[in-house]
């Protein structure tokens, strides 16, 4: 799988009018990683499983993983984004 087709896996668990703008924050977070040193894809592919996890994850257990966000691999711009895909999803 490559990190087009997870965005795409993510964009379509959101309603139509929601998929332009999360896109544009997706890629803007993923432009914010690349660094240009060949591993720009792997980093991709960890943002957006990352991704995907916390936009699975439920009401309780996302805040409590957004309230440990310091001790986890991940900052709190990717619960931002998690949070809005949710609110998408409602």
């Amino acid at each position: 799988m490559t990190s087009e087709t997870l965005l795409e896996n993510l964009l379509g668990l959101l309603p139509e009018a929601a998929r332009p703008e999360l896109r544009g924050r997706i890629e803007a977070a993923l432009a914010a990683q690349a660094r240009g040193d060949g591993k720009d894809e792997a980093r991709a592919m960890r943002y957006l499983k990352d991704l995907d996890i916390f936009v699975h994850v439920s009401g309780p257990q996302f805040m409590y993983s957004r309230g440990i966000a310091e001790t986890l691999r991940v900052g709190e711009d990717i619960f931002e984004l998690a949070y809005a895909m949710k609110r998408a999803m409602q």
